[in-house]
């Protein structure tokens, strides 16, 4: 019989399900305190609590996908994308 290894060993590091679960049960607390304008004392507690369990390598894969969307909004925000954009649009065959 073969044994499968799971899709863990064929993706990088920071697409494994331990590290994507991480960083799931840190952002939902993150979003559900953004909708109710509170302070950020649960998403806080539970970074403390998963950064209890894994290695510096792995907590800096979590907190790099954490700050995505907003590397996200400030790259798109950039004179550089919007050059880049406009130079895309410009070149499309319509």
């Amino acid at each position: 019989m073969r044994k499968s290894k799971g899709v863990d060993g064929n993706l990088p590091v920071w697409l494994s399900s331990k590290i994507l679960s991480a960083v799931d049960y840190i952002h939902a607390a993150k979003k559900e305190e953004d909708a109710t304008d509170s302070s950020h004392t649960e998403s806080l507690r539970r970074i403390a609590e998963v950064n209890e369990h894994f290695d510096s390598e792995e907590m800096c894969w979590v907190m790099m996908l954490l700050v995505l969307p907003k590397l996200n909004r400030i790259l798109k925000n950039s004179d550089e994308f919007r050059d880049h954009t406009k130079m895309k649009e410009e070149r499309t065959i319509q």
